[in-house]
């Protein structure tokens, strides 16, 4: 490596690496609060599982889409790459600067107060939460700069860690309660509760087109990326139907639980398996933040690159071989996120048009497919085009959904999606890509 900031990402990453990245982006504090919710539907065990199994179809789905996207354009940037591709300069645009500045550093700032709230439990000291969420996210940030090979590093011990630890106390759980429990009185299903469900099943399971941001950094891509996306969702779907098992199994009315599996641990083990609960979502937190950083900073990255954002971001140390600008940047806006009190209302204006961007990428593996792009792929989507009509049938639903529910904050939500073109115009005119002219297709 030279004294300037320049290069390209090398492929270091192999299938180990991007299974445990696709894990941790998605396995955070969901599967904690989900449980109960599920249980609310009165689906009993066996429609539990099938709730959890309908969400791993989904997931994998739509990682499939993305995965495929991937082996035809194996490039750092994921939806970027495929939405230019098959859409044009502007629709990826659109998409990319949403991400980057609104919905990942929103949903890092969310996801380090939990890991605070659930720090202070674990500790019983009286900590400021922002103060610990702030350190959480430097600490994530510092982890994924210090050297191309650590983030990475990190995050397969720390997804090996979290999936084994959440799995064994979950099997203890189960094994500790025996027989289920004295079932509650019968008692109608809320209305809604079914949609309830599946909005946080689907909820638990977000994040899984997150690490085709590393393409460019996967050897051979298109057969680890699809493997990845596989393994991982097999992986989360057993982790979190266990889950799921000890809950119901331990606590005679899971439904009315707010904090479902450390009640169901506190009920087995006593006080002390609540706070080990409140460790493992320290763990889970910690790790899905480094793993949102690791995968979003390369969006910045390759953005930067393609004439899309600054190219002072799309640069890397020197030394260290990291995009840190791009890093600094992401982590910035986080910090910015964390000092706002009202950056959750934010978030809501959005919420519908992650499902949107879904559909496009649904949309776009059709297209490069039909144009032949990247052929013959190193992997596919199995199954044609179900992939692509599940993606596209549950977005239309989701999407449906949240703007009858919500429909002033999809409105601004849209509002601030269509208040960038402006803003991409005014990018085109003052700037050039560095690598605009040789850019890989």
């Amino acid at each position: 490596m030279t004294g300037r900031w320049t290069g390209s990402l090398p492929r270091h990453l192999g299938p180990g690496a991007a299974t445990a990245i696709y894990i941790g982006v998605i396995l955070g504090s969901g599967i904690f609060v989900a449980p109960s919710v599920v249980s609310a539907t009165g689906a009993g065990p066996a429609g539990s599982s099938l709730l959890w199994l309908l969400g791993a179809v989904v997931a994998v789905s739509g990682a499939s889409c993305y995965a495929e996207c991937a082996a035809r354009l194996p490039h750092s940037g994921g939806f970027f790459v495929f939405h230019r591709e098959a859409f044009g300069p502007a629709v990826a645009f659109v998409g990319g600067w949403a991400a980057i500045f609104v919905t990942y550093p929103a949903s890092i700032a969310a996801i380090a107060l939990v890991l605070a709230s659930y720090l202070r439990e674990l500790t019983g000291l009286d900590i400021a939460d922002r103060a610990v969420a702030a350190f959480a996210i430097l600490l994530a940030a510092a982890v994924n700069v210090a050297g191309l090979k650590t983030g990475p590093r990190a995050q397969v011990a720390i997804t090996a860690a979290k999936v084994s630890a959440l799995a064994i106390v979950a099997a203890a759980a189960l094994f500790a309660g025996g027989a289920a429990p004295a079932a509650p009185a019968p008692r109608e299903v809320p209305q809604g509760a079914w949609l309830a469900a599946a909005v946080l099943v689907l909820w638990t399971y977000e994040g899984w087109s997150d690490v085709t941001l590393l393409a460019g950094e996967v050897r051979e891509p298109g057969r680890h990326l699809g493997r990845a996306v596989l393994v991982g969702t097999a992986i989360l779907f057993v982790t979190y139907a266990l889950v799921q098992a000890a809950v119901d199994a331990v606590l005679p009315d899971a439904s009315s639980s707010t904090r479902p599996v450390a009640d169901a641990a506190a009920a087995a083990f006593g006080p002390g398996g609540g706070r080990l609960v409140a460790g493992l979502v320290v763990l889970s937190t910690l790790g899905s933040i480094q793993a949102v950083i690791l995968t979003v900073s390369r969006l910045g990255y390759a953005m930067s690159r393609e004439g899309a954002f600054v190219p002072w971001f799309g640069a890397l140390h020197p030394t260290l071989g990291t995009p840190v600008r791009a890093t600094a940047a992401m982590t910035a806006a986080s910090l910015v996120y964390l000092a706002s009190s009202s950056f959750r209302e934010i978030v809501t204006y959005f919420t519908f048009s992650v499902w949107i961007f879904y559909g496009l990428t649904a949309v776009a593996v059709l297209l490069l497919r039909r144009r032949g792009v990247g052929d013959p792929p190193a992997w596919r989507a199995p199954l044609g085009v179900v992939p692509s009509a599940i993606v596209l049938v549950t977005g239309a639903l989701m999407s449906g959904q949240l703007v009858r529910q919500r429909p002033r904050d999809a409105l601004v939500g849209a509002a601030v999606l269509l208040a960038s073109l402006p803003v991409y115009a005014w990018v085109r005119r003052r700037v050039t890509s560095p690598g605009a002219a040789s850019r890989p297709r």
